[in-house]
Parts: structure tokens; C-alpha cells; sequence
């Protein structure tokens, strides 16, 4: 029982971290919610945000309800800073980032872990789908409910992070959590799952709403084959991603996938031969250990290179460079420069790096 204890809970206004919150303040915990505001101030434009006034009053709504105080975060510029900018740049050099897995570690679990203790909070908990303990030991592993399991999300969390977060639904399967926010009439029993992007623009994506945001020139070039014979023309580089084949913006005959993109060139190649999106290596940059330190090497492991890939087994060892090397033991599909490898031992989390 939470025996007075206070935690900070995130709340983004959906049926997840309300659950999270109702469950803690029933365990005895003294509870307050909190929303992060990434929507800057006058935002203007055709740009849709997910996270925008409609979350902050769909949480205070549920925070009413619970009886339990709801603070907005202003953390616009942060966001932008930290999230926003850095995703473009990526998009800009060819790249996919994976921009949730830096805005847990640097927003969820960084700026509003310090506004949670400037309340008096001793812990922070979100509606993550992870657990933190398995079997008497404590550490980060995949939740209950493997259809929405998070963990790969988190692999860049610290140890000192982990130590002072709280996750309630770990142990559960989404169904139960809607049945649960059902059951107490919770104003967001039946909201819609957030969108993947923070933001999107209209007739575009993510990457086309920051390169709007920024005001950034779309780098358009040539879509060649594996030859290198001009196939047509595309409308800029950040538009595209290794193994894409769907909205390719060109028409060639037949099934095509982006096998390669050239930042230096602002070429995008279609090949037709699934093998050419396959690898079995990649190198990684930046790595980040949950226990903090690197483990012994060689690693054998399971890698994960993407949110809905399944992990693959693996061998990991030091480029020498300070970054990584893996060898997978089968050819993996779409390996793409920019998203995030996440490392585990079963269902625990090692860590993990960004691919190069």
C-alpha cells in the first residue's frame, strides 16, 4: 500500500495514465497528476498536435473526478529543443529517428521527474505497459500484455530513473485497464489511443510537419534504381524510410521498397528485390546500459531494432570506437540509420543505442 506516500503521475488525458492514477490513489498513495504541454503558445498553421489543449482537459477532468490535483507543465520550448529540432536534423540527413524513445529519458522521465520532486513527490508513475520487478529481481522487463509491451521505449532510461518510477499497469492487459476505467466512469474510459506522432500536418506526416515547423527546404532528388537509372523524382529525402513501400510517390510496376537513401546526393533507391532491404549487422552509436555500466562482451542477446519488430538473436560487441557492433543470427528487414536498438535478456531490458 502506498501508506501516504506521494507520486507524481503523467498524465496525458487518455484512459491509461487515469487508470494509473486511480489505482496508486487506491493503493493509499497520495497522488497528483501532471501534463506535459508541448503545444507552443499562438501555434498557428495547418499542424495538429496530440498533445495539445484537449489532453490538458482531459486529464484535469479525470483528476477532478479522482479528487487529486492536475498541474500543466509548460514544456514547449524544452520540447522543441530537445525533441522537435534534433528529429528534424535527422529527417534532413536521410535518417529515422525515433523521437519517443529521447522524450521519455529527457521529458517524461527527465524535466517532469524534477517538477515531480520540486512537488514533493518521492516517485513518479506513468501508464507505460513495463514492469519493473520479475521474479524477485528488479530491473526494467517487457509488461504483461506483449501486444502492448513498451519496454523498447524506455531502454534509455537511467538506473537512478527507474529507481524513483512507479508503473501500474505493467502487470495487466489493456483490457482490463478499459474495463477498470469502465467500471469507475472515468471520463476517458473510451478516448481514442494517442497517435504515434506528436504531431502531424494535414496531407502529411511527421516529418512534413517539421520541416514546416522549421521552415526548412524539402532536399528533392532522384528516385533510381539499384543500377542507378532515374525511375522519377521525389518531393525530399525526409518524405522516406529503409523498407518503405507504400506512398513511394512513384509508380514502377510492381512491389518496391526503399532499399538506400544518399543524403549527400538526395537520391532515394527503389529496388524490387525484398533482399535488398535485408541485413544481418548493424553498428550502433551512443549506447546506454540500464544497469549503467557496459556488460561483459561478447553479448549474446535479442535485438530489437524497431517498436513492432520482434526481436532477433543477436551478438553484440565494442566497435572500439565507443559504439557497437551486432550480428543478428538471420538476416533482419529494414534496418533503418536513426531508430533506436534495444538489447534484452529475455524479457529484461539491457539497453540499447542508436543505429548508424
Amino acid at each position: 500500500m502506498g501508506t501516504g506516500k506521494r507520486v507524481m503521475v503523467a498524465m496525458s488525458g487518455g484512459v491509461d495514465s487515469s487508470v494509473a492514477a486511480a489505482i496508486l490513489k487506491e493503493q493509499g498513495y497520495d497522488v497528483i497528476g501532471a501534463t506535459l504541454v508541448f503545444r507552443p503558445e499562438g501555434n498557428v498553421g495547418k499542424i495538429s498536435w496530440c498533445c495539445g489543449d484537449g489532453a490538458v482537459q482531459s486529464a484535469s477532468a479525470v483528476a477532478d473526478q479522482l479528487g487529486i490535483e492536475h498541474h500543466a507543465v509548460d514544456a514547449a520550448d524544452e520540447f522543441e529543443r530537445e525533441i522537435l529540432k534534433p528529429s528534424w536534423e535527422e529527417y534532413a540527413r536521410g535518417r529515422t529517428p525515433s523521437p519517443c524513445i529521447n522524450c521519455n529519458a529527457k521529458m517524461k522521465f527527465g524535466l517532469l521527474m524534477r517538477h515531480a520532486s520540486n512537488l514533493g513527490a518521492q516517485a513518479m508513475a506513468t501508464g507505460h505497459y513495463a514492469l519493473l520487478e520479475k521474479g524477485g529481481e528488479r530491473g526494467l522487463f517487457r509488461g504483461r500484455d506483449t501486444s502492448k509491451d513498451q519496454s523498447y521505449f524506455l531502454f534509455a532510461l537511467s538506473r537512478e530513473q527507474l529507481d524513483n518510477v512507479v508503473f501500474p499497469l505493467g502487470g495487466m492487459e489493456k483490457s482490463e485497464v478499459r474495463t477498470i476505467a469502465s467500471k469507475m466512469g472515468l471520463k476517458s474510459a473510451n478516448r481514442q489511443e494517442s497517435q504515434d506522432a506528436c504531431f502531424a500536418i494535414e496531407g502529411g506526416g511527421f516529418s512534413e510537419a517539421l520541416r514546416v515547423r522549421f521552415d526548412a527546404a524539402a532536399r528533392a532528388g532522384d528516385v533510381i534504381d539499384p543500377r542507378g537509372e532515374k525511375l522519377g523524382r521525389h518531393k525530399g529525402i525526409h518524405l522516406y524510410t529503409i523498407g518503405q513501400r507504400k506512398g513511394l510517390g512513384i509508380a514502377v510496376g510492381c512491389r518496391a521498397y526503399v532499399s538506400r537513401i544518399d543524403a549527400d546526393a538526395r537520391s532515394v533507391v527503389l529496388s524490387d528485390d525484398p533482399h535488398d532491404i535485408e541485413s544481418m549487422r548493424l553498428t550502433a552509436s551512443d549506447p546506454t546500459w540500464i544497469d549503467g555500466a557496459p556488460p561483459s562482451f561478447p553479448l549474446r542477446c535479442t535485438a530489437q531494432i524497431r517498436y513492432r519488430h520482434s526481436p532477433a538473436g543477436a551478438v553484440v560487441n565494442p566497435d572500439g570506437k565507443g559504439g557497437l557492433r551486432v550480428e543478428f543470427d538471420e538476416p533482419q528487414r529494414a534496418i533503418a540509420p536513426g531508430q533506436g536498438v534495444a538489447f534484452f535478456d529475455g524479457d529484461r531490458v539491457l539497453g540499447g543505442g542508436w543505429i548508424d
